[in-house]
């Protein structure tokens, strides 16, 4: 296995510039049901209210979470996920700890446990608050409380895994906090995994990228950015994965400054 090299000085700057690992949160990235996948049951509900907007959709929502199944689980996780995403645009401007971020992300896992409580198969919500616990860790500068939180979110991470083995969105977030947590063969091993269900999953060829490009394997990193590009030509991981092609090439075909002094 050849390894491209770079120069110590575009090393360290490839880490600061590299866009990180991806994963896939719901009510952010949303399914689409495309690729020719069935469309799940939350994307079926998601259409049949597609016509409702503002107020009259929150109404809707909380209406149908008040109610019976089966659209109580899903009215629940849609809220869920406007709470999530309400947290995360206020995060951008005052902080994850600031107390109304904080009470916004509290009223999303309240209403994604909702939704599971309401529906036990229904991996979106799962997945979310595995998502909420992995970023609530990113957030928490006390190692316990980090621990806590990683822990967490591995486990919902498995909760949906258990419900469906093959689902890449649980998978791929596994691996994920495995290699923000440096551990390395699992990391792989969950990527991989994917990979052996799905050959052309972008989201598992970009995270392999970034751990390559991590332990300066530059030539494996650019290869599997490629095929997540070709897998996802239009959407944000294959742009995301040709921004980083882009700059490891940038970098490596820098001129050392070290050299004719």
């Amino acid at each position: 296995m050849r390894r491209l090299t770079v120069t110590a000085a575009a090393a360290v700057a490839m880490v600061g510039l590299l866009l990180g690992m991806v994963g896939c949160k719901d009510g952010k990235a949303g399914a689409s049901g495309g690729g020719g996948k069935a469309p799940t049951a939350i994307e079926r509900f998601v259409k049949r209210i597609g016509s409702l907007q503002g107020q009259a959709l929150d109404d809707s929502l909380r209406h149908m979470a008040a109610g019976g199944p089966p659209d109580r689980a899903y009215a629940a996780y849609l809220l869920g996920n406007r709470f999530y995403t309400a947290a995360g645009d206020s995060a951008l401007a005052r902080g994850w700890k600031e107390p109304a971020v904080v009470a916004l992300l509290d009223s999303a896992e309240a209403r994604f446990m909702a939704s599971i409580a309401a529906d036990s198969t229904l991996l979106e919500p799962m997945v979310n608050l595995g998502s909420l616990w992995d970023d609530r860790a990113e957030q928490t500068a006390n190692q316990i409380e980090r621990q806590d939180c990683m822990t967490k979110a591995e486990s919902f991470y498995r909760l949906a895994l258990r419900v469906d083995p093959k689902d890449e969105k649980a998978r791929c977030n596994l691996g994920s906090l495995y290699l923000r947590q440096r551990k390395h063969p699992q990391a792989i091993a969950e990527f991989k995994t994917v990979l052996a269900n799905d050959p052309k999953s972008a989201l598992a060829h970009y995270n392999m990228a970034i751990m390559f490009a991590e332990s300066k394997i530059y030539q494996e990193a650019v290869s599997e950015w490629e095929l997540a590009v070709a897998s996802d030509p239009d959407g944000d991981v294959g742009r995301r994965s040709a921004e980083n092609i882009k700059i490891v090439r940038d970098l490596m075909n820098a001129p050392d400054p070290t050299l004719g002094h």
